[in-house]
């Protein structure tokens, strides 16, 4: 059952590289030049955009097969497929005009890769199943909120693919909030529990995806596809399993030295998604993105 999950996450991490491709170029056709922020305006014609309604398609696709492929395997086998998507939306990227990853780049994807793999099969080594109460749906909540609104803050002050990347960080901060939310709904079906709770957390995860799509939309149109894929891919598990381990218990007492092999795949693969952009950084970066073939590089 483990190739057969594998299978449907390599899958779905293509779906989700060309959706990015897609959102992205829908993007950069909606927004003026001179923005780097979309407002409610230009946020408006661009759900209405049918390239980025036929992204949101294929990426809903993407997530379902992701799913499917967490149901047949486990997550620590199955999440770090998902890095797939950052070197496929690199190469998506360059098909359409895009700048291409040289050996340096494929260099930042395989550290991302690594470190996600290693960060997740650290944190599942001890892992056990808890149950999401509705205090700790709260402080996670609470978390996310903060991390959200931490990390616009910081991409307002900053330019290019740094502000690019922030919006994504800040995404995939509310993405990572989803997973355990669906998990307590799963839970509150299975075992019963108080009508209040699950549909506060029905609430929940549409405002975390709808605030964490907006946000990704939001990276688009200030970063290359690739690396917003890179900045959603490696902040979401992390995000996930910080939830999972401080707020739900679901890490025991773990050694010394597992603990700090986490922490270190953990900053491998950030330091991946930040040499990522620097590998990929050309006129395309900064100029919209209106056909198939972008503006060469600088």
């Amino acid at each position: 059952m483990n190739v057969i999950g594998i299978a449907f996450a390599m899958v779905g991490a293509v779906f989700a590289a060309l959706a990015a491709q897609m959102q992205h170029r829908a993007v950069h056709a909606t927004k003026s030049d001179d923005e780097s922020t979309l407002g409610l305006r230009a946020l408006g014609k661009l759900v209405r955009q049918p390239t980025w309604l036929l992204g949101l398609l294929v990426m809903t696709l993407g997530g379902t097969l992701h799913a499917i492929g967490l149901g047949l395997a486990p997550v620590a086998v199955v999440q770090p497929v998902g890095v797939i998507a950052v070197g496929a939306s690199a190469v998506f990227s360059a098909r359409a005009g895009g700048p291409r990853l040289g050996r340096r780049g494929w260099i930042a994807v395989g550290a991302i890769a690594a470190g996600v793999a290693g960060f997740v099969a650290f944190a599942g080594s001890n892992a056990k199943a808890t149950d999401v109460t509705g205090e700790a749906a709260l402080q996670a909540s609470e978390f996310v909120v903060i991390g959200v609104i931490g990390f616009c803050l910081l991409a307002m002050a900053l330019k290019g693919w740094a502000r690019g990347l922030a919006f994504a960080t800040a995404g995939a901060i509310g993405y990572g909030l989803v997973s355990v939310l669906t998990r307590a709904v799963l839970q509150q079906f299975q075992h019963g529990g108080a009508a209040a709770f699950l549909i506060a957390a029905l609430i929940g995860i549409g405002f975390a995806l709808l605030v964490g799509a907006v946000l990704v939309q939001q990276a688009y149109a200030n970063a290359s596809p690739s690396t917003v894929m890179a900045g959603v891919t490696v902040v979401d598990p992390i995000v996930a399993v910080a939830i999972g381990v401080g707020l739900l218990g679901e890490v025991g007492a773990v050694s010394g030295g597992i603990a700090v092999a986490g922490v270190l795949c953990a900053l491998v693969a950030v330091g991946g998604v930040l040499a990522l952009p620097r590998q990929t950084m050309s006129s395309t970066e900064a100029a919209p993105e209106r056909t198939l073939v972008s503006t060469s590089a600088g």
